[in-house]
């Protein structure tokens, strides 16, 4: 059944059952329709379906017939200048300009898209979601590569989908090296979680000695005696003097810290359990952490070197709870600010908007965050949520607006619901000061609500 319909800029969808036809003259039999999608926008549109090695393109003229058949190319320099060439030629014979839509790939999509986009073409990256939801545009279940290429083409005759701007240099740059920061961070988690373990069976009291096992006493220490009976043969006023250097403190402190040391060694000889060999075990995981923070450090200083230097990110240190990284992942993942028109897209970017279920008479009670878009936001958002409503050094709370607002929510929601809810708000926050280009100032809800008023007072005197 094709249903015909004229929308907005002269765009017309067909859509078909096998058999039949609907018409503005009524039903027409048929015995077979193949799949057919008028456009009338006249643009070529190419649909790349994108693996490691190689590509497949499908091209689809301004009729909505498809171009020759789909064809496979190598994604390498020679491959690309080959398919670059091709699209050219059919642009130049059919007179209209083609538009490349692919899908996002991580890294293999990107070359593809920075190698076309400085060809001169228009290039547009949908995601998998959207391409995933087309799939049953036929009844017949086939699923490859030429195919796929060809339903993505069809689904930029559907969709409003826009062309995909490039991000600015030092966005790029930055977004690469937040992303590994990220990571970094995450390993060195996992090998201190493992340290510990290991630390927890040859000196099972060493958390007494030392709250944080990753200080560079407390490592010196693990590293060079790996075991109770290296610690109890250790040079006492040696290890007091190491101690009180690496520490930064005072020998009185050293020498307080070195009796709780032996201590913890003289009960790991009865309680301890871990065989000889964890000793070799225990250096390797130091090494690796030691490495691991190193890098990290490395990356952090090229991250604040490269943020200093962008407005925006200066802009978003100045809300209570967002530090220099928290904003540079955040504006490196957002890419462009002025890509959202209000704070409504921005929170449904990040994920965490509410994912309504409903159908009839149904209304579903149990809503959940969607969790679309970028994890690296949702994931700092929360961060700073949680920064937001805790104290600082001087026992003050670091946002006095939002701590009030989630005392008030944990009242009758669940903690993380009420975190939620904050970090709603704080995005709303980024959303207000990068659109007027104005540090963040903390105003009570009343202060808010009159400044609404008077603007909106002077909205309706003007009009």
């Amino acid at each position: 059944m094709y249903i015909i319909w004229l929308v907005e800029t002269f765009r017309v969808f067909s859509f078909h059952l096998q058999g039949y036809i609907f018409k503005a003259n009524g039903w027409i039999h048929s015995y077979h329709i193949e799949s057919e999608v008028i456009y009338m926008e006249n643009k070529i549109i190419v649909g790349i379906d994108v693996a490691k090695e190689f590509s497949y393109y499908s091209i689809i003229t301004p009729n909505g017939k498809q171009y020759g058949k789909p064809f496979k190319a190598h994604n390498t320099l020679e491959g690309l200048e080959k398919v670059s060439k091709k699209l050219k030629e059919v642009e130049k014979e059919l007179n209209v300009p083609c538009v490349l839509v692919m899908e996002s790939t991580g890294h293999y999509s990107s070359i593809l898209f920075h190698f076309f986009h400085n060809s001169n073409f228009e290039v547009c990256i949908v995601n998998p979601i959207q391409t995933n939801s087309i799939k049953n545009i036929k009844v017949r279940k086939v699923k490859n590569d030429k195919v796929d290429a060809y339903r993505i083409a069809i689904l930029y005759k559907l969709g409003e989908i826009k062309p995909t701007k490039p991000p600015k240099k030092e966005i790029h740059q930055l977004n690469i090296l937040c992303r590994q920061y990220i990571k970094l961070v995450d390993d060195c988690t996992m090998y201190k979680n493992n340290l510990i373990s290991l630390i927890d069976q040859v000196y099972p009291e060493y958390n007494t000695a030392f709250s944080n096992i990753t200080s560079k006493a407390s490592l010196y220490i693990l590293e060079n005696y790996p075991s109770a009976e290296k610690l109890l043969n250790a040079d006492k006023d040696t290890l007091i003097t190491i101690l009180a250097t690496l520490s930064r403190k005072s020998l009185k402190w050293a020498k307080t810290k070195y009796n709780a040391l032996i201590d913890v060694a003289k009960s790991a000889l009865k309680i301890g359990c871990a065989p000889k060999s964890s000793e070799i075990v225990i250096k390797s995981a130091i090494t690796i952490l030691k490495t691991l923070i190193k890098q990290k450090s490395m990356i952090e200083k090229e991250i604040k070197a490269i943020a200093k230097n962008i407005e925006e990110i200066k802009l978003l240190t100045t809300i209570p709870g967002i530090g220099i990284i928290s904003a540079a992942i955040f504006i490196s993942e957002i890419r462009d600010f002025n890509n959202f028109k209000n704070a409504r897209k921005l929170v449904a970017f990040c994920g965490i908007d509410p994912a309504v279920v409903e159908s009839g008479k149904f209304k579903g009670n149990k809503v959940k965050m969607s969790k679309r878009g970028s994890g690296y936001l949702r994931r700092v958002l929360f961060m700073i949520a949680l920064a937001s409503i805790r104290k600082n050094r001087n026992s003050q709370y670091v946002n006095p607006i939002l701590y009030n607002y989630y005392s008030i929510k944990i009242k009758s929601k669940p903690k993380k619901v009420a975190l939620v809810a904050i970090m709603h708000k704080i995005v709303n926050y980024i959303f207000a000061v990068l659109r007027d280009k104005k540090p963040f100032r903390i105003i009570t809800p009343e202060e808010h609500n009159k400044s609404y008023r008077q603007s909106k007072l002077k909205l309706t005197l003007v009009s």
